[in-house]
């Protein structure tokens, strides 16, 4: 232990009588392992770390499944529950200790000041014990709190203390929630909140609100039909996921059999790791953009390595007294792998730092989506993996530099012409395979980027099939005990025109759902004159729209008309479809006039046949890469399925008459709070996130990438002028010109570029096919990024070379032999 404190005291001497050596190697490791660890952040905190939940290893996600349509992507055949459904899995299974289903809704608070619009979800009774959590006060659910007419709810810690002052004699007191009195159950724990996602549920209710439906309807609770549930569970010790799936996959087949004219095209059933649901689509991103900054960490050190070469040269006749002394080249060994040791560790300390500051910066960039940002932070994990990397990487980068050193013949270093040597020939070539690694893999992050960069903006011109510009988007909920269908309609009858009116606006509607939210209904239908069993229905997207709809929202009219005020509940039911929609069910004939009926309601006022009374653009539904698909749209004054989303195209900023709308809004009913105001262009540009994030986090890496590369050639090059001093004055009293020389050193640099280039290309063609999921319109062997980043590198290269070419050129011949 001692021997081992005297080579950190000596490391520390050395180091200290070198401080651009030491600044410039810590600060290039810290730029390396600060990268690193702040994007291990993120994969910790979204990919690694456990779920908040006892046991979260046995939480799992289920849906039905359904065999894939023509067209569609494998992950559009799992289907959400129905409640009849899921309460026979509920019985039936045999795998899970609890099965629990939910779904979100939206709620109104009142008589707690201002009217305030909530984010809650309607669950089943066993949802919490699923989970394993339970209230920090109250009760929990229970099956009696499934039927229709209780009204109970459970409140997020969060919202319990903005509205109700933390007042634990809440529980037990009555709410008013869009005008119905729900009973408060219990409050849940401040680290509690399910789903992950955004907006944060604020509360929960009971199944009995679907249980509940007004005279004439049927419940959701009894309609087979109506998919719409997401299902969690937690199994029983020792079931596994397979034998779980399987388990539900048994159900789903039989009830397929006992009800063929709902469940026909179920034919089985998916069972997933909630973590591994929850995280999606983000896994392979975070994947690739980790494995994009330990690449610019093996630059790093890569680039410290031939610095720790360079500096061994100059330390070669030190390093011969000390064997001379007696020194072994264990203990030699020992030593540098010690100063290299101690730089690592120096820089990590100094990489953690940086790593706080990218962190920041990065999460503004972060897309808002991405699951569990809430706990990315520097923890004891991610701390751990800092020091780790800071040790690998010293005895990665100091490893080479302290065998070479250690195998010097003492008596050839003492002797003078050394540099000249065929010792010093083999570090030429050993520095000059370091550039070339640097070059090839600083190519394939510059190749990944140039793919990501393309795909991007490929995403970007795309035709959403709308206008977006200029159009305010404003949401609002009529509660369903105060307003009926008819008084619904009513309210946008009178809201509309008020909202046209307002200074600044071009035209105002309203539509439900609209392009580019994750809301979506699926319902099937039937054509006149081609009637099918109604289990063999086809089925597309539907929509409802009012009066204006299509021309606020720029959506072309290609043929007949758009909805008028003339369309009410006593006139012809009417609707319109898509050109899509047209091409694919009444291919070579006009669609006009011809009728439809989609099954909306139960049977008897809703499911009435409905004419085509005009053909619209088709839009992009999803965002801007997903595929157009065939819809039609309903009246709104016809089939009031929702409370629409309220649209006004304005002539200057949307933003600006915000506060116009919410007046008048209040001024027709001030419990009606508008919430989820923006620009549609917002909801364009938040579509296009992820992409846009990992573009430009790639695009960051390659230029780091970039930048070592072109330091390390330009060390290599200067290191190579600093030893062939003697050569170039001899050759240049020889009578060589300064533009042999140039050309020498010229040809140095960029043979190794080149051949760092050729690595590149063959790495790029081995690895970036796994990017393929992540670009669109854009193969990963594109020729124009492949062409354009080898043009970048090439230049940069060139750059970095011209230097010390340029001072080999400009050696006085005498001078230099003179010191020699």
């Amino acid at each position: 232990m001692h021997t081992l404190w005297q080579d950190v005291r000596f490391a520390v001497r050395q180091l200290r009588k070198n401080p651009g050596f030491t600044l410039t190697t810590m600060l290039t490791l810290a730029l390396g392992i600060g990268a690193t660890t702040a994007i291990f952040s993120l994969v910790n905190a979204v990919l690694l770390r456990p779920l908040p939940f006892p046991e979260s290893d046995r939480l799992i996600y289920a849906a039905n499944t359904r065999p894939p349509r023509q067209g569609r992507s494998a992950s559009d055949n799992s289907v959400p529950a129905s409640f009849p459904d899921f309460s026979d899995m509920r019985q039936q299974n045999h795998s899970f200790a609890y099965l629990a289903a939910f779904h979100d809704d939206q709620f109104t608070l009142n008589g707690q000041g201002d009217a305030k619009h909530l984010t809650g979800y309607i669950v089943t009774s066993d949802f919490f014990r699923a989970l394993g959590i339970h209230p920090q006060y109250g009760r929990d659910f229970l099956p009696e709190d499934e039927r229709a007419g209780v009204h109970i709810v459970m409140l997020s810690h969060s919202l319990w203390q903005s509205s109700f002052g933390s007042d634990p004699n809440i529980v037990g007191k009555t709410i008013n929630l869009g005008g119905t009195g729900y009973v408060v159950a219990g409050i849940m724990p401040a680290a509690f909140s399910f789903p992950v996602r955004v907006p944060a549920p604020q509360l929960w209710t009971s199944a009995a609100d679907d249980a509940y439906a007004p005279a004439g309807d049927k419940p959701l609770t009894v309609q087979r039909g109506a998919h719409y549930l997401e299902m969690i569970g937690r199994m029983k010790p020792g079931v596994t996921v397979d034998q779980a799936q399987a388990d539900l996959a048994v159900i789903v087949r039989n009830l397929a059999q006992q009800y063929p004219d709902t469940n026909k095209k179920m034919n089985g059933a998916v069972v997933v790791p909630e973590l591994e649901h929850m995280v999606g689509n983000t896994r392979p991103a975070l994947r690739i953009l980790f494995c994009a900054v330990l690449f610019v960490l093996l630059i790093a050190c890569v680039n410290v390595a031939g610095l720790l070469l360079a500096r061994a040269s100059k330390r070669r006749p030190e390093i011969a007294v000390r064997a001379a002394l007696g020194a072994s080249r264990l203990q030699i060994l020992r030593q540098i792998l010690v100063e290299s040791l101690f730089i690592g560790l120096c820089g990590g300390i100094a990489g953690i730092g940086l790593s706080v500051l990218l962190l920041k910066v990065a999460l503004r960039f972060v897309p808002e989506h991405l699951p569990r940002l809430d706990q990315v932070s520097t923890d004891g994990r991610v701390l751990a993996f800092a020091v780790l990397v800071s040790l690998c990487t010293g005895m990665l980068f100091g490893l080479l530099p302290a065998i070479r050193i250690s195998k010097m013949d003492p008596s050839s270093s003492l002797r003078d012409g050394t540099r000249t040597s065929s010792a010093s020939r083999q570090q030429h070539h050993v520095h000059g395979a370091l550039v070339v690694l640097e070059t090839a893999l600083g190519l394939l992050l510059l190749v990944s980027s140039g793919l990501l960069i393309r795909s991007f903006t490929r995403i970007t011109h795309v035709d959403p099939g709308f206008a977006s510009h200029h159009v305010l988007v404003a949401s609002i909920d009529l509660p369903g005990n105060r307003y009926s269908n008819d008084k619904n309609v009513q309210f946008y009858n009178e809201l509309l025109p008020r909202l046209a009116a307002i200074p600044g606006v071009q035209s105002a509607s309203a539509g439900w759902p609209l392009p580019f939210t994750d809301s979506m209904m699926t319902i099937s239908f039937e054509i006149e004159g081609r009637p099918v069993a109604k289990s063999d229905q086809p089925s597309e997207i539907l929509s409802e729209a009012n009066p204006g709809f299509f021309k606020t929202l720029g959506i072309p009219v290609k043929e007949g008309r758009e909805f008028t005020d003339a369309d009410t509940r006593t006139s012809t039911n009417v609707i319109i479809v898509t050109e899509k929609f047209a091409r694919k069910y009444f291919p070579n004939e006009n669609p006009i006039g011809k009728r439809i009926k989609p099954g909306i309601g139960d049977g008897s006022t809703n499911d009435v046949y409905r004419e085509i009374v005009g053909v619209v653009g088709d839009v992009k539904r999803g965002d801007l890469t997903s595929d157009t698909r065939p819809e039609f749209y309903l009246s709104h004054s016809q089939a009031t399925l929702s409370s629409p989303t309220l649209l006004l195209r304005t002539y200057g900023d949307p933003a600006s008459i915000a506060g116009a709308v919410r007046a008048e809004v209040a001024a027709m009913d001030k419990n009606i709070p508008v919430y989820d105001v923006h620009r549609f262009d917002d909801m364009i540009s938040s579509s296009v996130a992820d992409p846009r994030f990992q573009s430009m986090l790639l695009t960051f890496f390659a230029a780091i990438a970039l930048l070592l590369s072109a330091v390390g050639l330009y060390a290599v090059l200067s290191y190579m002028v600093a030893q062939r001093t003697l050569e170039i004055g001899v050759r240049m009293a020889l009578g060589a010109r300064r533009t042999d020389v140039l050309r020498l050193v010229l040809r140095r640099g960029l043979s190794l570029a080149m051949l760092g280039l050729v690595i590149g290309i063959l790495l790029s063609v081995a690895l970036t096919r796994y990017m393929a999921s992540l670009l669109y319109s854009v193969k990963p062997l594109d020729p124009v990024t492949m062409l354009s980043v080898t043009a970048i590198l090439l230049f940069v290269s060139l750059l970095a070379s011209t230097a010390p070419a340029w001072r080999a050129a400009r050696m006085d011949p005498m001078k230099t032999l003179r010191d020699q």
